[in-house]
């Protein structure tokens, strides 16, 4: 099925591009991507199909500077792309909301539902990366850190990911502002986490750390063995499938 892309104009007065598909539900899932990532992806599309199947209305956006969405990448954060998010949910929350993020979508879901404890009934991580622009800063080389200083920007490839791609000084100086390891996490809502026990990018010590700081009563923790950090194979799709049904 073709998904209409509309467009909402953020408070940075940059277009957003979404889709809503609309199953007159009382439940909404909404899904936050990657960094780098768009709307049209492999567990956006796999979760589009399964909330038409199982009648669930379902949100998916491009961040700017993402996909179809106006903006551009470079001058994007994890404060600007928060806020996004948050926007959408505001449009399109409704009686009983479960939101989904992949790895820095992971992280955005968390700041959005901090902001959202009355209104988020659950929340599924995946590969979840809260800070991890730590992680990024402490693995480059000190040449790498002194250009990125000096120019701005760097183009780099970790292992997991197929293409290179760009990081900015600014955003990592405006992730050391979110972050949420550190402290308590003030979130009640149920939550359930999955985790490849062979991501190369985030460690499967990111999910556990969320487990105890988070402050939710009703959470699990899923590492899986023979899984890497995209999660995107059918078996991996039918447990993220499985662990929505958990919150609803």
């Amino acid at each position: 099925m073709e998904n209409k892309v509309n467009q909402l104009i953020s408070s940075f007065n940059e277009e957003i591009a979404y889709c809503f598909d609309n199953l007159n539900s009382e439940i909404t899932i909404f899904f936050f991507g990657g960094y780098s990532s768009d709307m049209t992806g492999t567990k956006a599309t796999a979760l589009s199909n399964w909330s038409m199947e199982n009648k669930y209305n379902f949100t998916r956006f491009d961040y700017s500077g993402h996909g179809k969405s106006g903006g551009n990448f470079e001058e994007g954060s994890i404060t600007k792309w928060s806020v996004e998010a948050n926007e959408i949910f505001q449009k399109f929350q409704n009686k009983q909301n479960i939101i989904i993020g992949s790895s820095m979508g992971g992280w955005i879901s968390l700041i959005v539902a901090k902001k959202n404890t009355e209104t988020i009934h659950g929340l599924v991580g995946i590969a979840s990366a809260p800070d991890f622009v730590v992680g990024e800063w402490n693995r480059l080389s000190k040449e790498q850190k002194d250009k990125i200083k000096k120019e701005g920007k760097i183009v780099i490839n970790w292992d997991d990911y197929e293409e290179d791609y760009i990081i900015t000084y600014k955003f990592l100086e405006d992730g050391m502002k979110n972050m949420l390891l550190k402290d308590t996490i003030p979130i009640t809502c149920p939550i359930r986490l999955l985790h490849g026990k062979l991501d190369k990018v985030i460690s499967t010590s990111v999910s556990q750390t969320i487990i105890e700081k988070i402050e939710s009563k009703n959470k699990d923790l899923v590492i899986i063995d023979d899984g890497d950090h995209s999660l995107s194979r059918q078996s991996d799709l039918n447990l993220l499938f499985k662990k929505i049904e958990e919150l609803i």
